[in-house]
């Protein structure tokens, strides 16, 4: 009976032309159980993950496989930890005999879950590097679609599991890891709304349009502002544009639109201590965008254009009052060059 210490390995061909096991799928299949021994020892230590490079000494003193049994024809292999053991009192065995545990979990998710990546991310306690890494080397350990070989193994004292090459394509698309959500925040005017079973709205910004989910209990609230301008708050994935709302504190009314920046150059970015408000109406289809207080105004068909106006208009006024002799000034020019210059959030 294989012990708490052992790992143990069943490679047979079903193939009557090759009916031998090649030293590379050997070698390949005990290269990636010893790999995925090493990820897991890793976290188990609690070293931080790494990008490159070897695994620490005590990660391989912890968790090195020694071939302890070896039987001739199909290959009926046993391999254990070696004698170099070490472990903290209380927590249920070596660092060695955990990891074993551990990484017979993990190829027990790949050989019968769908959700391989988030099962195997709850296994490591969140640490979402190691969770890829290791769904990467059992990848490695798993049998192509059209392998000739039968793969079975056993962690511990647990059931060996049969590697189904069928699984293979779960597996491969689990290493993809998926996009962290992100908090995102928008200002536009909300300009379509859905109140089917999608419950959704589109929202025209500065930055294009957004679409924009929300819970049923805010149903009379998003009715109530159509074609208003709101600012919407929620989570998103990376380069997405879909913001899922939580509740009512995420979804607000506004009087005007926050101009935060200014955009002189994809290097040059003026970022304003207080915002540029800017009043926004609608008619005959198209915006009108103005400040008063810096003499800004605009027409455009949509709030990304409107905006991207209003910043060739304000750079304009920059180079006009700020980059100019200020002894070409007139004293009114002077205070609005004064004014300008207070508005970035940085000296410049």
């Amino acid at each position: 009976m294989v012990g708490s210490r052992e790992i143990s390995i069943y490679i047979a061909s079903h193939s009557e032309e090759h009916p031998k096991i090649s030293v590379n799928a050997l070698i390949s299949n005990f290269q990636a159980i010893q790999n995925l021994m090493y990820v897991v020892c890793d976290h188990l230590e609690g070293h931080k993950p790494r990008a490159a490079g070897d695994f620490p000494k005590t990660v391989k003193d912890n968790c090195e496989l020694e071939i302890s049994e070896l039987k001739q024809g199909s290959v009926d292999a046993t391999v254990r930890l070696s004698h170099s053991q070490y472990g903290l009192p209380g927590v249920g065995g070596t660092f060695g005999e955990r990891a074993i545990s551990i990484a017979g979990t993990i190829v027990d998710i790949a050989s019968s879950q769908d959700e391989i990546y988030s099962k195997v991310l709850g296994v490591l306690n969140n640490d979402e590097d190691r969770a890829v890494k290791s769904i990467e080397v059992v990848d490695n350990l798993w049998p192509e679609q059209d392998s000739i070989y039968d793969v079975n193994i056993g962690f511990g004292s647990a059931e060996k599991v049969k590697l189904d090459p069928q699984r293979k394509p779960i597996i491969k698309n689990a290493i993809i890891k998926p996009p962290k959500p992100i908090r995102k925040t928008v200002t536009g005017r909300l300009v379509e709304l859905s109140v089917d079973k999608k419950r959704q709205f589109i929202i025209d910004t500065p930055e294009g349009k957004y679409t924009c989910k929300y819970p049923p209990e805010l149903e009379g609230i998003v009715i109530k502002r159509i074609k208003q301008l709101v600012s919407v708050s929620g989570s998103t994935e990376e380069g997405q544009r879909t913001i899922n709302i939580a509740n009512e504190k995420e979804f607000k009314p506004l009087k005007n639109l926050p101009l935060t920046h200014i955009r002189f150059d994809e290097s040059h970015v003026l970022s304003l201590r207080v915002p540029i408000n800017l009043e926004v109406e609608f008619e005959n289809d198209e915006y009108i965008l103005y400040n008063d207080d810096f003499s800004l105004l605009v027409t455009c068909n949509d709030l990304k254009d409107g905006v991207d106006r209003i910043n060739e208009e304000f750079k304009l006024l920059w180079f006009d009052y700020v980059e100019e002799d200020v002894n070409k000034l007139t004293e009114g020019g002077v205070q609005f060059r004064e004014k300008l210059l207070s508005l970035p959030a940085e000296g410049i």
